[in-house]
């Protein structure tokens, strides 16, 4: 199950990325792992590039189809790299935002399952 919530793009967005909180309500931006992540711009059949102003569906929780940054492993949790796509979390010592769980595996820009769910963790 999946809450998707419509938003305006604030810049140009693109299916399988991570979204951001824009600087106006109801306004996404494209993620680079240092803004306010709000969820993903799910990929499926049918979902286009979205231009400043076009309405668009965010899946701010549960199930979304994204696009992995790397290799990416099922159950790991997962983070947002700099360039919007959905990467491992790292193994090195320090806290990260996650944004999700990994339910498949998969390599550089494939799509893959994730539940959304955005938490903060500790590696030590």
């Amino acid at each position: 199950m999946k809450y998707e919530r419509p938003y305006k793009a604030g810049s140009p967005m693109v299916p399988g990325y991570a979204a951001a909180q824009g600087s106006d309500d109801n306004t996404v931006i494209p993620a680079d792992g240092s803004n306010d992540f709000i969820g993903a711009y799910e990929f499926e059949n049918q979902r286009a590039d979205k231009l400043v102003g076009e309405n668009l569906g965010v899946v701010v929780s549960g199930l979304a189809k994204v696009i992995a940054g790397g290799d990416v492993t099922a159950g790991k949790k997962a983070v947002v790299n700099a360039g919007g796509k959905f990467i491992n979390c790292p193994a090195t010592a320090g806290t990260y935002k996650t944004v999700g769980t990994f339910l498949e595996s998969g390599s550089l820009d494939q799509y893959v399952d994730i539940i959304i769910e955005r938490a903060s963790v500790t590696v030590s």
